[in-house]
């Protein structure tokens, strides 16, 4: 909750921070892309030591990262060594649901490309994604530089994790017997689900793209006899037949009108009987959590999306034939939503 009654001096001393707040994105951007936190797990280390093993500056090392010890990333001990804060485990490449690859792209110079292109986005109702890809679209952005879609695919997965926190339990998938995921990247989401549910076979859909890495995640988790992988537009088509159709975070990514054309092609897909389910950070009415208000920034800047309030997405499932059912709340960091729905 924010507090409104701040004198003029607590008024600028916060408005101070929020301005060169963006410097702790470049912190981590910085310790992301040393591995810092890599280095840290195996214990406690000076500046020095972890300059050594960087190649990194060790005084202006030791500067970064106590700048990230006052925000809880790292710790410091009575040596003068550096240590792993919980939020500094989750910058370590191998735990699960690590945001290092957010670090990554969200800072360095990926990150100011999109953000220089901010004031223009605004003024001109373009992403920063269509911009970069000279009038198409974010996706078309991201494929044309390969190093930088193998960081956004990385972080979507570990997204995935976060995001998915906490909906098997809100949610009951066991009367579904066909499951299609939509835009479901690399598999990770459909795979806990399919594990959790023994009766119930899937369709993992997305562009080409991702299709190696979505085959590959459905044959490690043993689920390729129950799992097809299919590859499409889901501006054109989905697979068919479904009583269950997942579109996890694919729906923020659009404006209203390409959000609609995509669950219109869901709606002639899905079985009479079945439903449609949104895994999507909601926009509450009363002062929300940051994190959404951030990651519709963060929309409206790289891909022309938006988060939404649950009264704009009643709008657009009865704009695509659907009727809004529930919208279940999870227990997951992201503010995830279950929004349910069913053909009209």
């Amino acid at each position: 909750m924010t507090d409104w009654n701040l004198t003029r001096t607590q008024s600028a001393s916060r408005l101070l921070e929020l301005i060169v707040m963006r410097l702790i994105s470049e912190a981590l951007h910085v310790a992301a892309a040393l591995g810092v936190a890599d280095l840290l797990a195996s214990g406690p280390q000076s500046a020095e030591q972890l300059a050594k093993a960087t190649g990194a500056n060790a005084q202006s090392l030791r500067r970064v990262l106590r700048a990230l010890v006052g925000f809880g990333v790292f710790a410091q001990d009575s040596a003068d060594r550096f240590l792993l804060a919980p939020m500094g485990e989750l910058l370590r490449r191998d735990v699960e649901g690590s945001l290092c690859a957010a670090a990554l792209f969200f800072g360095g110079e990926w990150g100011a490309r999109v953000d220089a292109l901010f004031l223009p986005a605004v003024q001109s109702g373009e992403s920063a994604g269509q911009i970069l890809s000279g009038g198409r679209t974010w996706i078309d952005w991201l494929q044309s530089d390969p190093e930088l879609n193998k960081v956004f695919n990385s972080m979507m997965t570990a997204f995935s994790t976060l995001h998915f926190a906490g909906v098997l339990e809100a949610y009951d998938f066991s009367e579904c017997t066909r499951l299609v995921d939509v835009g479901g990247g690399h598999g990770w989401i459909i795979a806990e689900i399919l594990k959790r549910n023994p009766r119930m076979r899937g369709v993992l859909f997305d562009l080409p793209h991702a299709i190696e890495g979505g085959r590959r995640t459905i044959e490690q988790a043993g689920l390729a006899d129950r799992c097809e992988v299919a590859s499409g537009d889901f501006f054109v088509s989905v697979p068919d037949g479904a009583d269950l159709y997942l579109l996890s975070r694919v729906i923020h990514d659009w404006n209203d009108d390409k959000a609609v054309a995509i669950l219109k092609v869901v709606r002639a897909a899905v079985a009479p009987q079945g439903r449609l389910m949104l895994l999507e950070t909601m926009l509450q009415s009363s002062i929300p959590p940051f994190y959404p208000l951030l990651s519709d920034l963060n929309m409206l800047v790289r891909t022309g999306g938006c988060e939404r309030t649950e009264a704009e997405y009643r709008s657009l499932y009865r704009a695509a034939g659907f009727e809004l059912t529930r919208a279940i709340a999870t227990a997951a960091p992201t503010g995830t939503t279950i929004i349910e729905g069913c053909p009209r």
